[in-house]
């Protein structure tokens, strides 16, 4: 359907596009799915259609990617299958900061794209022994002839917490929509079996993050008494301060310094490929590009007030909590 000249987008216009994209997103899981299977790969189905076939009875979850995850040590394979299938890594130019997990790598073919996960963001535990309990624990379903693995309820109930934890920055997005429809359905006893999930994934802190995002995740958190579990890493995500997260990654211990010294490296002086997309100066020929380089980590040191501002404020935040308690 091509819009004419001077015609302007409706909303209905809006609604065709994201059923499009769900049907596009939908035929293209179906495809790597099978491609997958036949290659030997179990593969989860995360979200996507199995989140709006029961969360979203009778109405239309948008999404237009697919989550699919594989084992760890199958991961380079999963990513060759998509490369023959016609994919390609989407943005590798994307420095990885510290502060958040590498949950997956999204790929893109035209308007096709497939998020490919090898864990979960926000579990910490082992990533062999998490994937091997989900895929075990998995159920099947059915679509275009094609046999789905997709979470259970419980390991769902997780995700979607987990998920929103991963967001906290953003209340507003569909994380939290996603979580509000799942603290409706599912009942307690649900949501404790989730959160004993958590404890064996190593995930409370996010799975909790999650919850404290919405009131009525709070109340649930009461119900469910997970303990004090109070996290520094998830209180400042709140914040939505990027900065002031990556020098609290950097005093962690959870990295090796070479690691953190190229992160660094790679955050002050990118590629140009992400020059390019962060400057429009630096898409203005070589000396554009030179000089949005030199400002670059003029603009690194001017964010640091209100870094230091968020990490002071959470810090004291906690302490104070704590104190209370």
């Amino acid at each position: 359907m091509t819009k004419e000249p001077g015609e302007t987008t409706t909303i209905a216009d809006f609604a065709f596009r994201f059923v499009i994209g769900k049907v596009r997103s939908d035929r293209t899981t179906v495809e790597v799915v099978d491609a997958f299977t036949r290659r030997g790969i179990d593969v989860l189905v995360l979200k996507g259609p199995t989140l709006a076939e029961w969360l979203y009875p009778g109405e239309v979850r948008i999404y237009s990617d697919s989550d699919l995850m594989v084992g760890p040590e199958r991961q380079s394979d999963a990513g060759e299958v998509l490369e023959r299938l016609g994919f390609q890594t989407h943005c590798p130019w994307l420095p990885s900061p510290l502060s958040l997990d590498p949950g997956g790598t999204a790929f893109q073919r035209g308007d096709d794209m497939v998020d490919l996960h090898c864990a979960i963001p926000g579990l910490h535990g082992d990533p062999r022994a998490i994937w091997a309990d989900l895929i075990t624990k998995a159920e099947s379903r059915t679509k275009d002839g094609i046999e789905l693995r997709v979470p259970d309820k419980d390991t769902l109930l997780l995700h979607v917490a987990v998920h929103a934890g991963h967001h906290a920055n953003d209340p507003g997005c569909k994380a939290f929509d996603d979580l509000h429809r799942a603290i409706l359905r599912a009942d307690a006893q649900h949501w404790r079996r989730a959160l004993e999930l958590a404890r064996a994934y190593d995930g409370v802190p996010a799975f909790v993050a999650g919850l404290n995002g919405l009131a009525a995740g709070r109340d649930l958190l009461r119900q469910l008494e997970p303990g004090d579990v109070t996290s520094f890493r998830y209180s400042l995500r709140r914040e939505d301060n990027v900065i002031a997260e990556e020098i609290a990654a950097l005093f962690s211990s959870d990295t090796s310094l070479r690691h953190k010294a190229e992160t660094v490296a790679s955050e002050l002086f990118p590629s140009s490929e992400y020059m390019r997309w962060w400057s429009p100066l630096a898409r203005r020929g070589l000396l554009g590009l030179t000089l949005a380089y030199i400002g670059r980590p003029l603009w690194a040191v001017a964010q640091l007030p209100q870094a230091v501002s968020a990490l002071w404020r959470v810090r004291q935040t906690i302490n104070d909590d704590r104190h209370q308690c």
